[in-house]
């Protein structure tokens, strides 16, 4: 009899690991659209979005130590290096978003599925697959082809161009910076998670708090300080569009659309508590606690979810049919790569 209880709460566990982590999914899921109702400036609206969640995730921090102690050294550096390349990783997808739209910004984000591996076998001698260099180019060329660089666009068609690119292009780029930056700061937090079991609250936090060096270095450095008063799109809803300012070339630094109001407030904060602090933390909670492949499969339901229903449903954002392909191409790539085939070819087997 004594088994039963043991065996109704490590099911209880399981079934609250995969509430949380399909809450954090949804998160993940609806940040893009977050950070494009928001409508601040890509560097300003990171900084926002971590400073807010930092402060929503202090009370569990210091809850995490008395329960559990501190981080050791090696978790407090991994964590703070890992904060900085998601910095660069939020700051860049940020411009993606405003640039070729949230959905497709949030499957451009999948390109860590090629860095990830790469790291883990130059730095901890493990084994890449041999399906993973067959993978590889097919998962860039994904990632083209869902950028919509293959579809033209900028002087020649009179639209927009950014730098002298067009806009499909420099998002793309834009895109493909922060799933690069995404899986360094994959495989540095999970080393921090590997180093400090059970400890979830303290690496996300010391990874926010090191989040905000890269956009506060862009502004240094761009000799800007915090945009707080105009965004960077016009509009709203479907008819949210990139303010031009009337320029054909537009100025990568510019806030040329309209002012900041209590609504973009309200999806910042928005972005802050759900998108940042609980999609995060809630992620890192389930991942640690549940199968990897079935982690995978959950978290692929994210940028889906974004793309095909989220994104065209807020912004009338609809893919090409090349783009469509591509999304196709980069999702069955990254499905493949976790092994999430196995996991149904598995249950084919035992039918």
């Amino acid at each position: 009899m004594a088994n039963i209880p043991q065996g109704n709460a490590s099911g209880e566990k399981m079934s609250t690991a995969y509430i949380i982590l399909i809450i954090g999914v949804l998160g993940v899921a609806f940040s893009a659209p977050f950070v494009k109702l928001s409508n601040f400036e890509p560097a300003t609206s990171v900084i926002l979005r971590v400073g807010i969640g930092a402060l929503v995730l202090l009370p569990f921090y210091f809850r995490e130590i008395k329960k559990l102690g501190k981080l050791n050294k090696t978790g407090v550096i991994l964590s703070l290096v890992a904060g900085i390349f998601l910095g660069i990783d939020f700051t860049a997808w940020n411009y993606s978003i405003y640039y070729v739209g949230s959905g497709i910004a949030s499957i451009l984000l999948n390109l860590q599925i090629i860095i990830l591996p790469a790291l883990a076998a130059i730095f901890d001698r493990e084994r890449i697959p041999k399906s993973f260099f067959i993978i590889a180019p097919i998962m860039i060329l994904g990632v083209l082809m869902t950028g919509g660089i293959f579809e033209g666009g900028g002087a020649a068609t009179n639209e927009p161009t950014v730098l002298g690119m067009s806009l499909a292009v420099v998002g793309t780029i834009a895109g493909s910076i922060s799933g690069v930056c995404y899986g360094i700061y994959l495989y540095t937090s999970r080393k921090a998670t590997r180093v400090n079991v059970g400890q979830f609250v303290q690496p996300m936090f010391l990874a926010s708090v090191s989040q905000l060096v890269a956009p506060a270095l862009f502004l240094l450095v761009t000799g800007r300080g915090l945009s707080l008063n105009q965004g960077v799109m016009t509009g709203t809803g479907s008819e949210q569009v990139l303010a031009t300012g009337g320029l054909s070339d537009l100025d990568i630094f510019a806030t040329n659309g309209d002012m900041i109001t209590g609504t973009n407030w309200f999806w910042m904060i928005m972005l802050a508590i759900f998108g940042q602090a609980i999609a995060w933390t809630f992620i890192q909670y389930g991942s640690v606690r549940l199968n990897p492949t079935v982690v995978a499969g959950l978290l692929l339901l994210s940028p889906i979810a974004t793309v095909s229903v989220i994104a065209p449903i807020m912004f009338s954002e609809i893919p090409s049919v090349i783009q469509v392909l591509g999304v196709v191409v980069v999702l069955l790539a990254v499905a493949y790569q976790n092994g999430i085939h196995k996991m149904f070819l598995g249950k084919a087997k035992r039918e």
